[in-house]
């Protein structure tokens, strides 16, 4: 093979609008480039949070808290999920004009192939570092560095960042977490998922780790570096360049209905609005923390499908993956079909329960396709309640069962659900869920109704498809586990804090669960 050139500098500390601005500068120059020729930018970030090119704020990161507390919110040419940047931590973007003349055609492919190289320059440094698909560095099964890319016809961007120390707490406040790779029990435990080059005494410095680095890539690309060109001192500017819009989705609920998909490259997000006789899709948005190629592909089915009969959907969707270049690196056309299919499910649950397009984005629903809402509800025997919405003060708050003495909503909860001959359930931690489920299953229990956070649900969904019972939960608002960092505490059952119930809506669900006299 060829020698091809390579270009590399260092541009030191920066603000997170600065070195955005330098990324998207790097990456057209790139994509004008008549010859295959690689450039390396190492750089670091004063305090920011690096949203993915496909996700929302809103579903990321703590907006408020970031312009609070002076944390740049910025928008990365690549996708993948949000992360906390800051001066403790190594970046580097790297990039390639005409990537086919390199070898790799698929993003997995690419990203395998830079990740093993990020990985075997930090073992040249001494680090016992293996790359972790989708996008993960670990060492010792601690998380490291993350990886991330952009892939167009003519350019390929690979850039990431590597953990000298970590502010666990500012990255905790300022990103949504948890995250299903992050367990928030707590400040300590947080950090204990992490790890970072200054653990041990004597860790590599950055200067040997990018020397590192470059020897890595000059192996795994054939390539034949230049001098490093130090630019850390050069002036930097901020101008033509604007914070990301922080775009709040949950702000929006009244005027749209919304889903998400859990997949192995991240969370999916869709939310669409159709006309007033549900059977034209007017409008329809995707997002997520994932990473696809081209990276107009949301935006372009997006057009595709908008104006389009909902009786249609399923072939114009299906023509516009036969037809439209794209890859997607740990997800499917699939799963974007599914998520759009739940966001069409909240019209028909509208309807169906007389609820507002608010309170219909608050259902989350586990059934195989095609069952409804109403149909699991119509046939649901047992009802879960989570022992986080009982007070703090309550007896029976990690006990299964409910006096019912009016000092509560869970009360009304046990009431609704006894009205109509249902077993109730109180949910005292995980491992009583999953046993629960178990018994539900061996006893032939045909649905459930219940309540349960968001956050939990999409940590958790897999104990209900172990179980293969549908199940309709209402989710809880109020102080929960995960948003207070206290997952571990809910899991053994000791979680203190209180969540509040959404009767209105559970009372509009319950009404669909026949009364005792109508019941099979």
């Amino acid at each position: 093979m060829t020698t091809r050139a390579g270009l590399v500098v260092d541009t030191g500390l920066r603000s997170g609008l600065e070195n955005i601005r330098l990324d998207r500068g790097q990456w057209h120059a790139a994509q004008e480039a008549e010859t295959p020729v690689c450039h390396v930018r190492f750089h670091r970030y004063r305090p920011t949070a690096s949203l993915g090119a496909f996700e929302t704020a809103g579903h990321a990161l703590h907006a408020e808290y970031c312009r609070s507390h002076g944390i740049d919110i910025v928008r990365r040419v690549s996708g993948g999920g949000a992360v906390y940047l800051d001066a403790d931590q190594l970046c580097w973007t790297l990039t390639l004009s005409h990537p086919n003349a390199w070898g790799e055609k698929r993003m997995a492919q690419w990203m395998a192939r830079l990740g093993d190289s990020v990985a075997g320059g930090l073992r040249r440094a001494g680090v016992h570092a293996s790359f972790v698909p989708p996008n993960d560095i670990e060492t010792e099964g601690r998380k490291l560095a993350s990886c991330f890319l952009a892939l167009s016809d003519s350019a390929l961007l690979f850039q990431g960042s590597i953990l000298l120390n970590l502010d666990t707490e500012t990255m905790m406040k300022a990103l949504r977490v948890p995250t299903e790779k992050l367990s928030p029990d707590g400040i300590c435990n947080a950090r204990h998922h992490f790890a970072t080059l200054g653990d041990s005494s004597g860790g590599p410095e950055f200067s040997t780790i990018e020397q590192h680095l470059l020897a890595s890539w000059v192996e795994q690309l054939d390539i034949e570096f230049a001098p490093m060109v130090n630019l850390a001192q050069a002036p930097g500017t901020d101008a033509d360049n604007h914070a990301t819009p922080a775009e709040n989705w949950d702000a929006e609920t009244d005027s749209w209905h919304q889903a998400w998909v859990k997949t192995p490259g991240g969370l999916l997000h869709a939310r669409l609005r159709l006309n007033s006789g549900g059977d034209v899709l007017q409008q329809v948005e995707f997002a997520g923390g994932v990473q696809a190629y081209p990276a107009y592909l949301f935006t372009s089915l997006s057009s595709w499908l908008a104006k389009t009969r909902v009786a249609w959907l399923e072939d114009r969707f299906n023509d516009f993956f036969r037809t439209y270049p794209h890859d997607m690196l740990g997800f499917i056309a699939k799963d974007m079909r599914r998520a759009l299919n739940l966001a069409l499910d909240r019209y028909a649950q509208e309807v169906q329960f007389a609820l507002t397009r608010e309170q219909a984005n608050t259902l989350m629903v586990h059934a195989p396709p095609p069952q409804e809402a109403a149909d699991i509800v119509r046939v649901a025997s047992v009802m879960l309640v989570p022992n986080c919405a009982k007070p703090s003060w309550c007896k029976w708050r990690h006990r299964d069962d409910c006096p019912d003495c009016g000092q509560c909503e869970v009360g009304e909860a046990y009431r609704l659900a006894r009205e109509r001959g249902m077993r109730v359930v109180t949910i005292t931690d995980f491992e009583h869920l999953q046993t629960t489920l178990g018994e539900l299953r061996a006893e032939g229990v045909r649905s459930c109704v219940g309540m349960c956070c968001r956050h939990f649900f999409i940590k958790r969904e897999y104990a209900f498809c172990e179980a293969g019972i549908p199940v309709v939960l209402v989710d809880i608002t109020g102080s929960n586990c995960y948003e207070l960092q206290q997952e571990d505490l809910a899991y053994a059952g000791k979680f203190q804090a209180e969540a509040r119930l959404n009767l209105d809506v559970l009372r509009k669900v319950m009404k669909r669960v026949p009364p005792v006299a109508a019941a099979d």
